[in-house]
């Protein structure tokens, strides 16, 4: 569904009024304090927050518009913290739905009104994202809230929402255009969900006393009240999900594709430990992410060195895998990368440093098929402009800063970073917590739990040419291309060798600007010297630089561009011996490797990566062997997993776009926090997914 912005006007007292609707966002005499007493005080927020011994609080909301909700309560959090410090309440969780998203300009006029939330609006301006339908993750406020905004129908919005099995949502600011002239939103379906969603005596208050909404939450389950309404209005409801039908709530998960939590008891989770196995882009953001939910984490990586395989490459581009339709890979990749430019910046703005440029890239037309692919895309506007639009040659040339003789898609966006410094920018981060860093070792078995007892890995250390066996809560296997040799999994993996090439610059292409994509790739200049990639050679697991590849890399790269006059004068990089002067260079790349590097990409044929839990295939295939059946989701039990087993593989060659939410996906569900994507793409990465294919197909 394509998103629209919504049609606003601002009244005489600056309000924002939705043309749509006829009405207006927050009420005309003071938009904070109907705020206040409607949502925060109607909810009994900062009384709950006092008695709470939980790490987080959960708000759920049926209209975003300005995100004036958000910030009142983000402030009053904020001040609930510094008021109590050690209580053990730290972070706030907020779901929201808007179907017509203020456009980024009346945001920012909107919010202009309440200058004593600017420290607040500035941040959530700063990360406001562009109109691409499904769930977008938003870490707010120097990590204090994260904001999980559904773009699209409230209804399609909570109905794809992930829960665990104790609910997600602790109070519901039940808010959005009065019922008389948003109807198509308050549906029972709509309550229904709002129940499915919420945790044991949930609570709720809206704004409306229409009896359309008290029938609607009454027959979902909840208890309502009327009590006095904010100013002019004369009702208000409120109530809370009882205790008595919480227990009766549907069905909050697939059971198929069930996303299980660690099996440590509640009085184990402090001391929880979790053991990452790799030593890739995948496995630090892993352990990043793991260090700011105050977990202890260990990393163990196979080489001596960090970012020796996929990772490996001076330079990478980044930027989605889209298509004409929004199919669910496509919406997995455009997601992914929104998060990941977020992640990015934060990681820069908290100081941490790696080598990138966000210069854009451009997908050129380099030949017919593509330009038609290409067409289609911007004429069904499957995209938003903001994410990708189409440029003319001379368009294309001007931001590039060199001749470019093709039509081309344009991601703003997007450029390049450098994999290896990010690696270490993010394991550097880690280091700040309880982070221990374990280099050469290289996982050769693992005996998964028994009743009571840790998992054990075993690894190997080369130095010592000995076994060294370690007690882990809770493993991580990230381990990239050697992914494959964990048989046990039976994933049908797809391992392609990948060389690029480090070439030096020149007169004409030192002035590039911009990431060029075509059938591989060039980026801007490092160093003196641009990445031009790649080849695909499949099942071939030789990492040595190839001279005939670099041949086949350079032909490739001139054919595509032959229209571009200052593509004759590629070429390889041949005196590489006095690039070795350069003391970074001699400490990451042998004499060999600064001609180029070769890496072995590890995918799965639906191109997208598998993250959950590690499934137990054989037994799997018993508990499921009915699925050809098509029966009630309810009559298929939870598949069995082995216990706090965890898996982030199968990256490929877009490791810089997937990795960042693909960690937050697994980081979250470890800690038994609500998941950052909906869960028709939830269940697209599952592990046990082409074995449920493979069952309903009865092979």
């Amino acid at each position: 569904m394509k998103i629209s912005n919504a049609n606003i006007s601002f009244n005489e007292n600056g309000t924002p009024v939705a043309s749509t609707f006829d009405d207006v966002y927050f009420s005309n005499d003071s938009g904070i304090k109907e705020t206040q007493y409607v949502f925060i005080d109607s909810n009994k927020l900062n009384e709950r927050w006092l008695a709470s011994t939980e790490s987080s609080f959960h708000i759920g909301e049926t209209g975003f518009g300005t995100g004036l909700n958000l910030l009142v309560a983000a402030q009053q959090f904020q001040a609930f913290r510094e008021k109590h410090p050690t209580s053990p309440l730290t972070k706030l969780y907020f779901l929201s739905t808007e179907k017509f998203p203020l456009s980024k300009a009346d945001l920012i006029k909107a919010l202009s009104l309440w200058p004593e939330l600017s420290d607040f609006s500035q941040d959530l301006i700063s990360v406001y994202p562009i109109p691409l339908p499904g769930m977008h993750r938003i870490h707010l406020f120097n990590g204090l809230v994260v904001l999980d905004l559904w773009l699209g129908d409230a209804t399609d919005g909570f109905t794809q929402t992930h829960s665990h099995l104790n609910g997600r949502i602790d109070a519901w600011f039940l808010d959005g255009f009065a019922p008389s002239k948003n109807d198509s939103m308050w549906q029972i379906a709509l309550f229904t969900q709002l129940k499915r969603l919420s945790r044991e005596d949930a609570s709720f208050a809206t704004f409306t006393a229409a009896g359309v909404v008290k029938r609607g939450l009454r027959d979902a389950g909840f208890a309502v009240h009327k009590q006095k309404g904010f100013g002019r209005k004369r009702e208000m409801l409120v109530g809370n999900l009882s205790i008595e039908n919480a227990s009766r709530l549907i069905s909050r998960q697939a059971p198929i594709y069930h996303r299980h939590t660690p099996t440590l008891s509640l009085a184990d989770k402090k001391k929880e430990h979790v053991s990452i196995v790799g030593g890739g882009i995948a496995a630090a953001i892993c352990a990043y992410k793991l260090i700011q939910a105050g977990k202890k984490v260990s990393l163990y990586c196979a080489d001596t060195h960090l970012a020796q395989g996929a990772s490996g490459n001076e330079q990478g581009g980044f930027y989605p895998q889209l298509n004409a339709e929004a199919g669910i890979a496509s919406q997995i990749h455009a997601h992914s990368f929104l998060y990941a430019r977020r992640f990015y910046d934060q990681l820069i703005s908290e100081g941490n440093s790696f080598k990138h440029q966000w210069c854009g890239v451009l997908q050129l037309c380099f030949n017919e098929n593509v330009t038609s692919r290409y067409q289609a895309m911007i004429r069904n506007q499957t995209w938003p402009q903001s994410l990708v639009t189409w440029l003319e040659p001379k368009q294309a040339s001007t931001i590039a800063n060199v001749d470019i003789p093709y039509s081309s898609l344009y991601l703003p966006l997007g450029g390049w970073l450098s994999p290896p410094d990010l690696v270490r920018a993010c394991v550097q981060a880690a280091s700040d917590g309880d982070f221990e860093l374990h280099l050469d070792h290289r996982l050769i078995e693992i005996f998964s739990r028994e009743d009571g007892q840790s998992s054990k890995l075993v690894f190997n250390q080369s130095e010592t040419n000995s076994n060294k066996v370690i007690d882990a809560d809770i493993v991580i296997l990230a381990c990239g291309a050697e992914s494959h040799l964990l048989k046990e999994l039976n994933l049908p993996f797809r391992m392609t060798r990948g060389q690029v090439e480090r070439i030096p610059t020149n007169a004409q292409l030192s002035k590039l600007d911009t990431v060029l994509c075509h059938k591989g790739y060039m980026t801007p200049a490092n160093d003196a010297h641009h990445a031009m990639g790649s080849t695909y050679v499949k099942n071939d697991l030789d990492t040595a630089y190839r001279d005939s590849e670099g041949i086949l890399n350079l032909n490739m790269h001139k054919l595509a561009l032959s229209k571009a006059t200052w593509s004759s004068e590629l070429e390889l990089n041949k005196d590489y011996d006095n690039a070795a002067e350069n003391d970074i260079l001699k400490s990451e790349y042998s004499d060999e490797n600064l001609k180029g590097r070769a890496a072995i990409r590890c995918s799965l044929p639906d191109h997208l990566p598998a993250v959950g839990c590690f499934p137990e295939v054989e037994v799997q295939k018993r508990e499921l062997h009915e699925l050809y059946k098509a029966k009630a989701e309810s009559y298929y039990p939870i598949p069995s997993v082995k216990p706090d087993i965890y898996l982030l593989t199968g990256l490929g060659s877009r490791g810089l776009t997937t990795a960042p939410l693909m960690a937050e996906i697994l980081v979250s569900q470890i800690c038994g926090q609500p998941l950052p994507l909906d869960n028709n793409l939830l269940n697209a990465l599952n592990p046990n997914r082409f074995l449920v294919r493979d069952l309903i197909r009865r092979r």
